[in-house]
C-alpha cells in the first residue's frame, strides 16, 4: 500500500497514475479538495486500474486525527507527500498560511508517524528554492538560503525531517526536482499558460524580462525517480532530479513554445519587473540519483512541449471554461 498526500496536485495525480500503470500496489490518495475535473487528473481516464485507488477528502491542517486513523487502518508501507501551498508570489501575502501547511502541519504529521512500525519510507517533495539563487551546478549538500516565504517554509520543514531522521531514524527521503511540467498541469503555470494565451490572443507578461533561468523536467521522469526510491533498499537522504538538458531562460522557453505553435514572441509578450524575492538561477546536479537509483530522465523538452500543446488542443472545450489564473485557497 502506498499513500499519496496531496493526491489532487499536479505531481500527486501523476504519481497516482504512474503507479497504477507501472505497479500492482494498492494506493490511497488524500487531498483537501474534492477530485477535480478529469482533465487535471489523468488516473480518472483508467477506470479499471483505478479500482486499486481509494480517495479521501481530508485537510492536513484540520483533519490530522482522521488522516492518522486512515493511515493506521491501511498501514501503508510508503507515504509520498505533495501536500503544500506552492504558489511563490502569493506566499508574500499570506506567509502564515504557507508555514501552517508546509511546515507546522507536516511536523505534526511526521511527529506521529515516527512511531508507526508499518512505515518503511516517507518521501517528501521538497524544492530547490530552499537554496535561493545559486549560480553553478549544485549538489544535495548546498546551503539553504531561501528568498521567499514559500521557500523558507519548505526549508523549515526539511530541517525538521532531517532532524527526525538523525535522532529517531525516521525513514525520510527528500526529493528536489527542477521545474516540473506536463499534461494536466495547473493552467497558470508558465507552459500551459503560454499555450493558452497564444490561443486566446492575450499578451503574456514576462516577469524580470524573462531572464530568470530554470531547468524543466517532465513529471513522468519525476514519477519514475520516486518509484525507484520506493524500490531502493537503502536510499540516500536527499536526491536532486533534473532533466540534464541544462538551464533555460523563461524567455527562451516561451520562444520555443511560440516557435512550436507558430507565433511571433515579439508580438505576444510584454516585459515587466521581477517579483519580490525571485531567484535568478538554480541548476541541480542529479548525478546522485542517476548513480544510486539507476535513474535517468527520458523525455526531451521539445517533445514534452508538443505533448502539452496537443493536450490543450484536444481538451480545449473543457479547458477554455476553467480559470486561467491562480486562485488562492486558505
Amino acid at each position: 500500500m502506498i499513500a499519496i498526500l496531496g493526491s489532487n496536485s499536479f505531481s500527486g495525480a501523476h504519481l497516482v497514475n504512474y503507479l497504477l500503470e507501472n505497479t500492482d500496489h494498492e494506493i490511497i490518495g488524500i487531498s483537501r479538495s474534492k477530485e477535480y475535473n478529469p482533465v487535471f487528473l489523468p488516473y480518472l481516464y483508467k477506470k479499471e486500474k483505478a479500482k486499486r485507488y481509494k480517495f479521501c477528502q481530508l485537510d492536513l491542517n484540520k483533519d490530522l486525527n482522521e488522516i492518522l486513523s486512515i493511515l493506521d487502518l491501511h498501514k501503508p508501507e510508503y507515504i509520498v507527500n505533495f501536500a503544500a501551498q506552492g504558489e511563490v508570489r502569493t506566499s508574500w501575502e499570506h506567509p502564515t498560511q504557507w508555514y501552517n501547511t508546509n511546515c507546522i502541519a507536516l511536523v505534526n504529521l511526521t511527529n506521529e508517524l515516527k512511531e508507526k512500525k508499518y512505515l518503511k519510507r516517507f518521501i517528501q517533495a521538497s524544492t530547490p528554492e530552499v537554496y535561493g539563487s545559486c549560480p553553478g551546478l549544485i549538489k544535495e549538500n548546498y546551503s539553504y538560503k531561501p528568498s521567499t516565504p514559500y521557500a523558507a517554509s519548505k526549508a523549515a520543514a526539511d530541517l525538521f525531517l532531517i532532524a527526525l531522521n538523525k535522532s529517531c531514524s525516521f525513514p525520510v527521503v527528500l526529493t528536489r526536482a527542477s521545474n516540473v511540467y506536463g499534461m494536466h498541469q495547473q493552467l497558470y503555470r508558465i507552459i500551459p499558460r503560454t499555450i493558452i494565451y497564444l490561443k486566446t490572443g492575450k499578451k503574456l507578461q514576462l516577469h524580470g524580462h524573462g531572464l530568470a533561468k530554470r531547468d524543466f523536467i517532465h513529471i513522468t521522469d519525476v514519477c519514475s525517480a520516486i518509484l525507484k526510491i520506493i524500490e531502493s533498499e537503502n536510499p540516500s537522504l536527499i536526491y536532486h532530479l533534473s532533466s540534464n538538458e541544462g538551464i533555460r531562460s523563461i524567455a527562451s522557453v516561451v520562444k520555443l513554445i511560440c516557435d512550436t505553435v507558430g507565433y511571433d514572441i515579439e508580438k505576444f509578450t510584454e516585459l515587466v519587473g521581477s517579483p519580490k524575492g525571485q531567484d535568478s538561477i538554480y541548476e541541480l546536479d542529479s548525478s546522485l540519483a542517476e548513480n544510486e537509483l539507476n535513474w535517468k530522465p527520458a523525455i526531451d523538452f521539445k517533445d514534452g512541449i508538443k505533448e502539452v500543446a496537443n493536450w490543450v488542443e484536444e481538451n480545449w472545450d473543457l479547458i477554455k471554461d476553467q480559470p486561467f489564473e491562480y486562485i488562492h485557497k486558505e
